[in-house]
Parts: structure tokens; C-alpha cells; sequence
């Protein structure tokens, strides 16, 4: 829907449903001439993955399940350093490109699952269970000056950066949005809501877009990917995993992009009662959270404690590389998402503000353990 800021419309956006690409752009240009340069990021961007996505599937047998997902982030990650490059050279060459800034999401959906790559102001939405969840972050630096508020500090242009890479994995019924500024300036996370719910019931969404539209003056733009309300047979849904994450100390300090990132991160295990899941001696390489059953942990031989659904052990493993303290046993069948410690450092890679929040937990986790002993032996010494 066309705003009354800029003489044309600077958004751009590619829908792809064979292949799962979809790319939304929004461009900030002096001259107005944004649109030249939201068009050739989408597209450029698009081609890419296309091809990517081509590939892969000419050689299916070598990529599945996490080696896919892991090659899907690294095509995206490759696309947008490839596509930013060109964009610095066409800057230096061509007028209409010289002063332009472009804002981009890309996301490539293969079955239940998407990686989604971002830079600048446009936003992802996830509508899930009646409810909505901002996925993005905005990239903005404040500025003193009062008349420009706000800078853009990473997109397509000379101050291009490492784009915000996100896993997802989609429940029945989810609907993912990705929205240029204009959208949602026009309206809060409510009015959001309410086109989501308008649209679920088949009403005209054109009068609110207009409404939106000319509230924040901008050309808005969206862009919605639906999941179809099958079930994924999946023996934990992604908000189950989510949820069991966010109760974990260590992801205390996180949002639900990225509680939702680290969910994404685990991989689902069962187990029979009786099964050594960790012995004690050998070397840590994951996390275990647990979604259902108990585990039984002994040390040299002797029972310590029951842990049950919701708990979790051998986090210390995620941090460094050790000997397991204790053997953990299945006392009856469990459900347990494992977390390695080599896809945690890759993701912190890729976000530094996922990294910061994570040790943030696990300081706060260890304080609080050393709080607790402090008490026991306080106790202790007054027996």
C-alpha cells in the first residue's frame, strides 16, 4: 500500500512458494531512487538461494536433516555477503545506488523448518496460538541529533554487516510475516494481531493496510507464509521445545526469537528405561534438557538424586570440555532434547547477543548454586 513520504515506492518484495524463498526489502534513498536498489538486492538475493536450493536438491542424499539446515544457513550467509559486496561496488558506479541503504529479509522454508537472514528495519512476525511474537531486532543506532533520532547501523550499503540468522521450526497453523517499517509504524503488535485475526476470517485487508499506510506515511508491505495446519508427527511441537528451553536458568535472559533459536539448536532423543545416557568419566560434548520420564544419577556407584521432566544436566559440557561427573541411567522411557556443544558455538558465531545472554544465564546459575552451598554449609556447621 502506497505512503506519502517518498514520490515512489522504495519496498520490494519476491515470493518463491515452490522453492520456500521469500525476500522483503525496503530501501532509504536522499533522491528517492530507493527502488532501484530494494529490486536489485530482493532479486539478487533470490537467485542465490534459487540456485542453492537447486543444488541441494540435486544432491538430496547428501543433505539431510541438520546437514541441510546447516547448509541452508551457510547458502543464505554466503548470499548476503555475496549480494553486499555487489552493492558496495554498484554504489561506487551508479548514481541511483550510491546513497541508498536496504533492509532485507530472506527466508528459505524447507518442510517444517526455515532459516531466516536479516539486516535493517523490516521485521518478521510469528503468529502462533492466538498469539504474536516479534522475531526480529532492529538494527538502529540512536543519534543526539534530534531531528534523525535514529540511524540505521547494518544493511545492504556501506555500513553492511553480518545479518541476524535465525532457525526456525514451524508448528500446524503457524503464519510466519515479514513487514517493512511502513507496516508496523502504522500500527502496534495488537493491530497486528488484528489483521492476522481478520485475515483468518477472510475479510478484505486493503482498508487497514490503507489505514496503516497513511498513519505512518510509509509504503507498507507483507509478505505472509502460511504452515499448513497438518501435523508434523514430531513427538515434541516446536512450542513444547520452546517452552521446556525458556525454563532452563541458562536461557533465562532471552527473548522468544531466541529461546525459539536455541529450541530449534536441540535435537529430540528417546530413550528405554534402563539406557546409560552419561557415564560418569567420559567426555561431555552435550546438554540434556529433559521433556519427559526421569534419570536417575549416581556418582562412584552411589544414588544422589532423581531429575524429572523440566530439569536438566550436563550443562557444564556446553561451556568447556570435561569428564562427566556422574552416570545418569533411564528409569523409565524419556524424552529429552540434546544441545551439542559445537552447534551452541557455531549459532554464537552468528550472535553475539544470543552469547551474551547465554553466559549472562549461567552466571547467574552458578552464583545461585554457590549461594545454595554457602546456606548448606551454614546449616551444617550449626548442627
Amino acid at each position: 500500500m502506497l505512503g506519502s513520504k517518498a514520490p515512489v515506492n522504495e519496498d520490494f518484495a519476491l515470493v518463491n512458494q515452490e522453492q520456500g524463498i521469500h525476500v522483503i526489502c525496503d530501501a532509504s534513498n536522499k533522491a528517492g531512487k530507493g527502488n532501484y536498489a530494494s529490486e536489485f538486492v530482493a532479486r539478487q538475493i533470490q537467485e542465490r538461494l534459487v540456485h542453492a536450493n537447486r543444488e541441494m536438491r540435486d544432491q538430496e542424499i547428501s543433505y539431510q536433516g541438520p546437514k541441510r539446515l546447516q547448509k541452508m544457513q551457510e547458502s543464505v550467509l554466503s548470499a548476503f555477503n555475496e549480494v553486499g559486496a555487489d552493492f558496495l561496488k554498484l554504489g561506487t558506479q551508479n548514481s541511483n545506488f550510491a546513497e541508498s541503504l536496504v533492509s532485507c529479509i530472506a527466508v528459505w522454508v524447507n518442510d517444517r523448518f526455515a532459516i531466516l537472514a536479516h539486516l535493517g528495519t523490516c521485521r518478521a512476525y510469528l503468529y502462533r496460538s492466538g498469539k504474536i511474537f516479534t522475531l526480529t531486532k532492529d538494527h538502529v543506532a540512536l543519534e543526539g541529533n534530534s531531528e534523525v533520532p535514529r540511524v540505521i547501523s547494518r544493511a545492504f550499503g556501506p555500513n553492511l554487516g553480518t545479518p541476524d540468522l535465525l532457525k526456525i521450526e514451524f508448528e500446524p497453523n503457524d503464519i510466519l510475516f515479514l513487514a517493512t517499517d511502513g507496516l508496523y509504524e502504522g500500527f502496534d503488535k495488537n493491530g497486528i494481531l488484528r489483521m492476522v485475526e481478520m485475515m483468518l476470517n477472510g475479510e478484505n485487508l486493503k482498508p487497514l493496510l490503507s489505514q496503516c499506510a497513511y498513519s505512518s506515511g510509509d509504503h507498507a508491505t507483507l509478505v505472509q507464509i502460511q504452515f499448513p495446519a497438518e501435523s508434523t508427527g514430531s513427538v515434541l511441537s516446536a512450542s513444547e521445545r520452546i517452552q521446556l528451553v525458556s525454563r532452563t536458568p541458562l536461557c533465562r535472559y532471552m527473548n522468544y526469537a531466541e529461546q525459539s533459536h536455541m529450541a530449534a539448536l536441540c535435537q529430540i532423543e528417546e530413550f528405554d528405561a534402563g539406557t546409560i545416557l552419561v557415564q560418569e568419566g567420559t567426555e561431555g560434548e552435550c546438554m540434556y534438557l529433559i521433556a519427559k520420564g526421569t534419570l536417575e544419577v549416581n556418582v562412584r556407584g552411589q544414588f544422589i538424586v532423581y531429575k524429572k521432566a523440566g530439569e536438566f544436566l550436563g550443562e557444564v559440557s556446553l561451556i568447556q570440555q570435561g569428564k562427566r561427573t556422574a552416570t545418569a541411567i533411564a528409569k523409565d522411557r524419556v524424552t529429552l532434547l540434546s544441545l551439542q556443544r559445537s552447534d551452541l558455538r557455531e549459532a554464537f558465531k552468528k550472535d553475539i547477543e544470543l552469547e551474551k545472554n547465554f553466559y549472562r544465564g549461567m552466571l547467574e546459575m552458578v552464583l545461585d548454586r554457590l549461594v545454595e552451598q554457602g546456606r548448606e554449609i551454614a546449616r551444617m556447621k550449626s548442627v
